[in-house]
């Protein structure tokens, strides 16, 4: 909320009322933005791009009916055919010259008709670039942009929630319904008209007005929310608010062709007023009662652009009925620039440690945390636009009903519960689990270096990241090798296997979860999620194993399983037909070897070749203080040379390996170097992976 009552406004629009806190102190959420442009016409953001035509109908009629009843039907409703509709029982129809709704009441009484409506004129409702004042929105859309019409005022494009791209996947469901706890809200405006959440138990057949409370919870007339300050139905005061008005714009202003579109333009919007300028306005004990209010229509989002400094152990009847609440708890984290982590008096309800609650943080549109914003490592989870943004205002004694902008975490918390409303008409299960809405909006966040520290999360809401519905694409493993320094077990022996990198479309790869089978038996989990691309397992000699990898998303999307690779380990002892020898080499029988004894040679020169079909090799020595080296060669180029000193004893050593990304046919040569004072390089056995 505001802590000046004059913020500067598009349109020649102003504000008129200071709004009230919890306690009493000035309430947090917007302050005045200064150097607002000279007015614009009002008319040029009300009027439609194409208006709709009256006298252009569709008819659509009953299945069977035939040619010369539909041409009764015309006459009777003075109207002629313009066109069949392909592949349906509809005619598209014209009126005659003020015949428009004598046409509308001839055709629906007549009763080969199914339905009949005028043929209305749409325009890319997916387009929010058609909004008369969409390059303001830089919270939406940040190119870099000057701002609340000031030159110079351009910011760093795409610190922004990416809200072009979200609108594109879905504008929202009008089933979602957020509670706007507030000062009220103008459903009078234009931007605002379509998005009002209406009480089914109060509207139809003149129930809006007829003083009963027809649905007996205590309400009257509750059509479209409640004032709990002045304890009426009337959820817009003239003269007495405009913050929520705001805030409303912000998170859900139709994408009609009027002024600004918002963050989820077609969900509905639930207007529960406790905040005026009446005194005895703004008492936890009415934000209490719009919350049960709210709980018991089954609302699971709540913004609440509001708050008050105090103690949380001396607010305990508010903490338990957000507590209690079952909703999403999106709150302003405040606007006196301090930390809430060490603050003994921290901005509430933002600063009560709930897991249902969502602390917003205000950024300006270079992505730095604004100076007024409220911060906090612990205490606030998460940044959004919240400097110069332009939503909607209602008319006051001054001025006439349109647009303005306004600074404040007020402003920030509606881009948060717009996306949280976006999530929950894509996935209307997840709305019912506020811990994990609020757990995928601070993950799909995009990181933001400038507010590392002074959020929980680090990051800003982004809209289009939290509609991430699609799993990253993962591939089969394709790296399987030894590792240098293991010990070979006589009957099995550790490998790595490795796999590339999944991809992903919008919030990248976060983990692998990696599946292995003996054979064609069961699928068995090695790892359920790593963020590593490799894991050790143990080959048995001779058996065939499979592996098979898939990735999750930042979203918390599991993609599917890649295909399988197969492979199997074999050994050969020293004495194997595949192993061949030059120079003077001897046996040595050593109980600790694989087959108990191995090969060595002392003499420079004498060589060792082994020859096989495989996609990785292991050379298994022993290794002690009288051992030397040998140089390696690889399909007859030289690798490295090994040496196998060492000051005491280790059999079954892997002292050298390598990998190829398939099977084929290498040989591996080892040349003893003839080491001074410890010239013995001994064999004992090759592995390899196939």
């Amino acid at each position: 909320m505001s802590r000046a009552s004059i913020p500067h406004r598009l349109l020649a629009i102003a504000a008129a009322a200071i709004l009230v806190a919890l306690s009493g102190p000035p309430a947090q959420g917007a302050s005045p933005h200064p150097g607002a442009p000279d007015p614009r016409p009002v008319r040029s953001a009300w009027d439609p791009a194409v208006p709709d035509d009256p006298s252009r109908l569709i008819v659509t009629f009953k299945p069977g009916t035939s040619a010369e009843a539909r041409r009764s039907a015309f006459a009777a409703a003075g109207a002629a055919r313009i066109a069949d509709l392909p592949h349906t029982t509809s005619v598209t129809l014209k009126a005659r010259p003020g015949r428009s709704e004598s046409a509308l009441a001839h055709l629906r009484a007549d009763k080969h008709v199914s339905s009949v409506s005028v043929d209305h004129h749409r325009y890319r409702d997916v387009d929010p670039t058609s909004e008369p004042y969409w390059r303001e929105e830089w919270g939406l859309d940040n190119t870099g942009q000057n701002v609340g019409g000031q030159p110079d005022s351009g910011g760093t494009a795409d610190a922004d929630i990416d809200g072009r791209q979200a609108i594109a996947t879905t504008t929202g469901n009008a089933s979602v319904v957020v509670a706007v706890i507030d000062d009220g809200v103008d459903f009078s405006h234009p931007d605002l008209a379509a998005r009002a959440w209406t009480n089914p138990g109060e509207s139809g057949a003149g129930k809006e007005t007829n003083g009963i409370d027809d649905d007996a919870n205590g309400y009257v007339d509750d059509v479209h929310g409640w004032d709990f300050c002045h304890d009426d139905n009337s959820v817009h005061d003239f003269d007495d608010d405009y913050h929520g008005t705001h805030v409303a714009g912000t998170l859900a202003a139709s994408l009609d062709g009027y002024g600004v579109v918002g963050v989820a333009p077609g969900v509905s919007i639930m207007a529960l007023k406790f905040i005026g300028r009446a005194v005895d306005c703004g008492a936890d004990s009415q934000a209490i009662a719009a919350i049960a209010y709210a709980k018991s229509f089954g609302v699971r989002i709540v913004n609440a652009s509001w708050g008050g400094r105090g103690r949380p152990q001396d607010a305990l009847p508010l903490y338990d009925a957000i507590a209690n609440s079952g909703m999403l708890f999106v709150a302003a984290a405040g606007n006196d620039g301090v930390d809430n982590d060490a603050d003994p008096m921290p901005n509430l309800p933002a600063g009560f440690d709930l897991a249902n609650i969502v602390s917003v943080a205000a950024i300006d549109n270079n992505g730095g945390l604004a100076e007024f914003s409220d911060y906090g490592a612990r205490s606030v989870d998460i940044a959004a636009p919240g400097v110069a943004i332009l939503s909607t205002l209602p008319a006051d004694s001054t001025y006439p009903m349109g647009w303005g902008w306004l600074n404040g975490t007020s402003m920030a918390a509606p881009h948060v519960s717009g996306t949280a409303a976006l999530v929950a008409s894509m996935w209307p299960t997840l709305a019912a689990n506020p811990v994990a809405m609020k757990a995928r909006l601070m993950a799909t966040g995009k990181i933001d270096p400038i507010t590392v520290g002074d959020t929980v999360s680090g990051r800003i809401v982004d809209a289009y990241r939290a509609l991430d519905g699609v799993p990253p694409v993962a591939q089969a493993p394709g790296a399987f090798a030894f590792v240098v320094g293991g010990t070979m077990k006589r009957t099995s022996m550790a490998a790595m296997v490795g796999w590339p990198g999944a991809t992903d479309d919008r919030t990248g790869v976060v983990g692998y979860g990696l599946e292995t089978r003996t054979g064609n038996g069961p699928w068995t989990t090695v790892v359920a999620s790593t963020t590593s691309r490799t894991a050790i397992r143990t080959f048995s000699f001779g058996t065939a194993y499979g592996f098979r990898v898939r990735a999750r998303d930042a979203a918390g999307n599991w993609g599917a399983f890649s295909g399988a690779a197969t492979v199997s380990a074999a050994r050969y002892e020293e004495t194997s037909s595949k192993v061949t020898y030059s120079g003077t080499w001897r046996h040595y029988s050593a109980p600790s070897a694989l087959s108990g004894g191995t090969r060595y040679a002392t003499r420079r020169g004498a060589a060792v070749t082994f020859r096989f079909t495989g996609r990785a090799f292991a050379v298994i020595a022993p290794k002690g203080s009288s051992r030397g080296s040998a140089k390696l060669y690889v399909d007859g180029h030289y690798v490295s040379t090994i040496s196998l000193h060492r000051s005491t004893t280790a059999p079954r050593v892997v002292v050298a390996a390598r990998s190829w990304s398939g099977s084929a046919a290498h040989t591996v040569k080892l040349v003893v170097v003839g080491t001074a004072h410890h010239p013995r390089f001994d064999i004992d056995a090759f592995a390899i992976l196939r």
